[in-house]
């Protein structure tokens, strides 16, 4: 899942940036034409931040342990404009995860609010305009995923697309228009048979393509589904082992690709005809701790939403083009081989590609039958609801009838 404390940025001349909270400060290295530079301390005694770009300015937005809510604004990454937004105290803005949207003439800003008595979450909406805050409005319940309590995207000047965990337990889309302000419909999305770990989602102009990590008792799958049009796909099961916790939708030469790393060895899948194709397994330098963070982009972005890594070298960005496979030395490589996986960090199981291409089919037909048994319990279980809701309302009538003859 997504690191909240880990940003990176693709500014306009093609370089990036990381920017990364540790020990209550916001870091930033800058990529140069001489390599990565050396971290520089931008903010210190912060509790979160949230990063983006407008107009040729980077913006940084970020609660103060102290209870403030700063804005700080850069051109050059360098030097770094602060203002204040909120100076009265409070927990509300201290949580991670939040998403600001800027504008000419305000901000927009969206965050979770937690409740401390009975620990519920909320998707709360906030515009600061003219130097006041307005009113917040609360948009949905949510359970905080792992890690992160929320994604979101920017799609259009006033068009934003929401990613959360509904108090249903299901992974689901939500759209919001900020002028005039519409709030569409929840989108079910995900709803895995165990435990959704992690998930990484790409749009296109056709469709929405969903890849998520679910782990059961039994081990763990790789699944791929899309969105096209009101229609959302069956699920692909990619793969299936253990030691797998993270998966990346990115686009490379124009091909959308799908990478996920299983006993920290990549493994790839190249998108064909709007469908999977081979596994292959990845030819490139892989860290050992990788950590994932939302990527933003000053310009056009052809890559995706997110991207991987290094926590052992400073967070620095891992690239997986073809230019990065080439930096491999010849020593490095090593012959096509069926290692894929590994049932235990201590045994590495090879599987021949061929079966795992056999094997993916039969698992898309099992899970495709479960999530139908899912569902037929979840339809039977919505109707002994809605009679559940209709004689506590029958109960509630004759109580107050009772009650009423016996005031009489």
């Amino acid at each position: 899942m997504q690191n909240p404390r880990i940003k990176y940025l693709k500014t306009a001349t093609g370089y990036f940036a990381v920017f990364y909270m540790e020990q209550n400060r916001i870091y930033c290295r800058r990529e140069t034409m001489e390599g990565w530079d050396a971290p520089k301390c931008i903010a210190e005694g912060v509790a979160a931040f949230s990063l983006c770009t407008y107009e040729g300015y980077t913006y940084l937005l970020y609660p103060t342990t102290d209870g403030r809510l700063l804005l700080s604004a850069s051109a050059d990454l360098l030097r770094w404009n602060i203002r204040t937004l909120w100076n009265e105290g409070g927990r509300q803005w201290q949580q991670d995860g939040c998403f600001m949207i800027p504008k000419k003439d305000m901000l927009h800003v969206i965050y979770p609010q937690k409740d401390e008595i009975n620990g519920t979450a909320a998707l709360q909406y906030a515009v600061f305009h003219e130097g006041k805050w307005q009113m917040p409005y609360r948009m949905d319940g949510i359970l905080t995923l792992p890690g992160t309590p929320f994604l979101a995207k920017r799609l259009g000047e006033n068009h934003i697309i929401l990613y959360y965990r509904s108090q249903r337990n299901t992974i689901s889309a939500r759209e919001l228009l900020l002028s005039p302000f519409t709030l569409g419909s929840v989108i079910p999305l995900i709803q895995a048979n165990g435990q959704c770990v992690d998930f990484s989602i790409l749009e296109d102009a056709q469709r929405l393509h969903i890849l998520y990590v679910v782990r059961t008792f039994f081990g763990t799958q790789v699944v791929y589904r899309y969105r096209e049009g009101n229609t959302l796909s069956r699920p692909f099961v990619l793969w299936e082992g253990n030691h797998c916790d993270m998966c990346l939708l990115y686009r490379e030469n124009g091909s959308m690709m799908m990478l996920w790393s299983a006993a920290g060895q990549p493994i790839c899948c190249r998108c064909e005809n709007g469908l999977p194709g081979r596994l292959e397994q990845g030819r490139f330098p892989f860290p050992l701790q990788c950590c994932k963070g939302e990527l933003v982009c000053a310009g056009e972005n052809d890559f995706g939403a997110e991207m991987i890594g290094d926590r052992q070298n400073g967070y620095i960005p891992m690239m997986f083009s073809e230019s990065s496979k080439e930096r491999i030395s010849a020593e490095d490589q090593k012959p096509d081989t069926a290692e894929l996986y590994a049932a235990s960090a201590s045994h590495v199981r090879e599987a021949d590609l061929e079966e795992i291409e056999e094997l993916r089919e039969l698992l898309a037909q099992r899970s495709e039958e479960i999530t139908q048994i899912n569902a037929k319990w979840k339809a039977q279980v919505d109707v002994l609801q809605e009679q559940l809701e209709v004689y506590e309302q029958k109960i509630g009538e004759l109580t107050q009838k009772l009650e009423q003859k016996e005031e009489e």
